[in-house]
């Protein structure tokens, strides 16, 4: 199923056109404001190797992904095609921008940075700010 760029609100718009070895994966676009990746991912550990990757973004509907975890393999061909698209691939996951959560993950950092740099913080009351 096509997701058309009128559900984002927005005109004609840059889309990654991914596939894996010659087959298509996705059709991805998020519109004219937001932020549409491709990413290749290589991680190593104790447990071994792991190659995979993700097509994702954030557009006004909040955290979109079309790719999650695609498995890859040692001579995987990988092409993204950067194309001009009116529709793309209904994204397999949405995740809407919670305003609320977003403040205090805000202020969880904001904390963790001043904890590194030795720096206290002072809250002023909203009484004593008037």
């Amino acid at each position: 199923m096509r997701l058309t760029h009128a559900m984002y609100n927005l005109g004609p718009m840059r889309a990654f056109k991914v596939s894996l070895n010659g087959k298509k994966l996705c059709l991805a676009g998020v519109g004219e404001r937001g932020v549409l990746s491709a990413i290749v991912n290589r991680v190593e550990g104790d447990r071994g190797e792991d190659l995979f990757m993700e097509v994702g973004g954030l557009s006004s509907e909040g955290h979109v992904k079309w790719i999650r975890y695609k498995h890859l393999r040692v001579g995987d061909e990988i092409r993204v095609k950067i194309a001009e698209a009116s529709s793309v691939d209904r994204p397999i996951q949405k995740q809407p921008v919670d305003p609320a959560e977003t403040l205090r993950a805000q202020k969880r950092y904001v904390r963790m940075m001043a904890k590194q740099f030795g720096w206290k913080i002072r809250v002023q009351s909203k009484q004593s700010a008037s």
